[in-house]
């Protein structure tokens, strides 16, 4: 399966790269990237992934969407991984297929305003248990990736962990 990763470069989300480092996939983190050139990556390939910040409105790129609904289109046709921030929306609203996130914790700034009691470190812990189960489960079916992601990111103590670990889906 011809597989393109979407991860707009952050460093608050670089810890995600790890993911998919050493794939022979075609990655795309430039946030200047065209929509053209964004579109016909989308349409070359069967699977989409799509990581780092975003909203129910799409995948942000630094001061942009990157992904937003004007590539709905070609998105149904493919199965995707969509992992930011409200994808659960996004991915709903345009009903689309594959492994996505709700609003998930990566920021201590983020626990906050979920009201989540959490620490730097708690966070870092969460992100790298999160990292680790995306790693081990990215190469699966929407339905083996949601299972992997269930057995692997657990911490019977962390905060972050248990609130992130309720807005994992597939459909």
């Amino acid at each position: 399966m011809k597989t393109l990763v979407i991860h707009p470069y952050d460093i608050t989300t670089k810890f995600l790269e790890a993911a998919y480092l050493g794939k022979d996939w075609t990655i795309i983190t430039d946030n200047s990237t065209s929509k053209k050139d964004i579109r016909e990556a989308i349409k070359a390939h069967d699977r989409i992934i799509m990581m780092g910040h975003g909203s129910p409105n799409g995948l942000f790129g630094k001061g942009r969407l990157m992904i937003d609904s004007t590539y709905i289109h070609y998105l149904r046709e493919k199965e995707i991984v969509a992992i930011w921030c409200n994808a659960d929306k996004f991915v709903e609203k345009y009903d689309l297929k594959g492994f996505y996130t709700g609003m998930i914790i990566s920021e201590t700034t983020e626990a906050y305003f979920c009201n989540v009691i959490a620490d730097q470190f708690d966070v870092d812990v969460s992100n790298e248990l999160f990292t680790e189960a995306v790693t081990k489960s990215i190469d699966g079916s929407p339905d083996e990736m949601l299972k992997g992601m269930i057995s692997e990111y657990q911490g019977s103590d962390n905060d972050v962990i248990a609130y992130n670990a309720l807005r994992l889906y597939k459909r």
